[in-house]
């Protein structure tokens, strides 16, 4: 968050104590499933770039344009979600850029290790959330860091009976891992989801 690393194993949502359940995904198992592909199809018409983070003008109207949308309070700016009040970036942060012409559309941060990366916000023009950008940037990112043979992906938490983050449980279905503080270890999630279930 900002340029701070946290963890949490509960969060307070609508007067509720959840669970978060930390996951990341095993990059080099990962197939270009049928998901992806419908995605990339789908999407096919849009122009995609990936490079070293740069907040512009551009980014900041379409974080603006984006953050009314969405059912919760968010960063004041894209600056403030990546920076907070720092002006320095202490993570090796890339940008995947997606456009219709020369129009920006949507965008997607993450910070990229030596054998995992970490993704930190998707971010779209809500008058395009029908071509589903956000899952099609992870994918995205996820093959970038492939190509990159960086070994894991962490999309962050899912929260068992909160809908709002189960998107993330559709993306490398097969390759997508939940940790388990008390043992501190990674299990297979579609081995176990069951385990979710209530």
């Amino acid at each position: 968050m900002q340029q701070t690393i946290f963890t949490t194993d509960v969060l307070y949502f609508d007067g509720q104590i959840f669970d978060a359940v930390w996951l990341r995904l095993r990059i080099q198992d990962f197939v270009r499933d049928k998901k992806y592909k419908i995605l990339t199809r789908k999407n096919k018409m849009f122009r995609t770039e990936i490079k070293k983070e740069k907040i512009t003008p551009e980014h900041e109207a379409l974080y603006n344009s984006y953050k009314q949308s969405i059912p919760f309070e968010g960063a004041t700016s894209l600056h403030s979600l990546l920076y907070g009040d720092s002006v320095t970036n202490v993570y090796n942060t890339w940008m995947i850029d997606v456009y219709d012409d020369d129009t920006l559309i949507g965008t997607g941060c993450f910070d990229l290790g030596n054998k995992a990366a970490a993704g930190i916000c998707s971010i779209y023009d809500p008058a395009y959330k029908k071509y589903s950008l956000g899952k099609f940037m992870i994918y995205e990112k996820i093959q970038f860091c492939k190509k990159k043979e960086i070994i894991f992906f962490y999309p962050g938490y899912f929260v068992p009976g909160y809908p709002l983050f189960d998107y993330k449980l559709e993306i490398g279905k097969p390759v997508i891992e939940y940790f388990k503080p008390g043992i501190r270890k990674w299990f297979s999630y579609y081995e176990n989801a069951y385990k979710f279930l209530k």
